[in-house]
């Protein structure tokens, strides 16, 4: 009788511990796994301010709920050091305002306005709209684009 009992417990955890190793990676370290990021969807975990700042580029996105996004490129006219506090002609800041939509992992981005603080700067709206594949790990944003992929840490 007890050999038995223990026969089933063995097989009851042979069967537990197959069913456990069969379900693969557990450790849900997938970018765009909304239960990764505390159970978020990806689009709550867009909006707000992200920032890249490397040697290709010093630029901020801001992304609102209600699908507006705005877009500020910094640079110095005299490749100095980028104070984005400065103003010109210190720091060019070129503002791109516009919308933009989230579908599963797609960013599509709609600019609409353009702006410069330099009075000589003569800046165009882009008339190709820009779309992206994205994923948000922890406090970073990644643009997965045509010519590479761009990295921005949250604000």
């Amino acid at each position: 009788m007890r050999s038995k009992r223990l026969q089933r417990l063995a097989s009851a955890l042979l069967m537990l511990s197959l069913l456990v190793t069969a379900c693969g990676d557990l450790t849900r370290d997938n970018p765009v796994d909304s239960v990764f990021n505390g159970g978020q969807a990806l689009l709550d975990q867009l909006v707000g301010a992200w920032s890249r700042t490397d040697a290709e580029k010093n630029e901020i996105y801001t992304f609102a709920k209600d699908g507006k996004v705005e877009l500020r490129d910094y640079t110095s006219p005299a490749g100095d050091i980028i104070d984005r506090n400065a103003t010109f002609p210190t720091t060019r800041v070129r503002v791109l305002a516009g919308t933009y939509t989230l579908v599963g992992n797609l960013l599509t981005i709609f600019f609409t306005q353009a702006q410069s603080n330099d009075p000589g700067d003569v800046i165009q709206v882009p008339s190709a709209q820009k779309v992206v594949e994205i994923s948000i790990r922890r406090a970073t944003l990644t643009f997965v684009e045509s010519d590479g992929t761009r990295f921005y840490t949250s604000l």
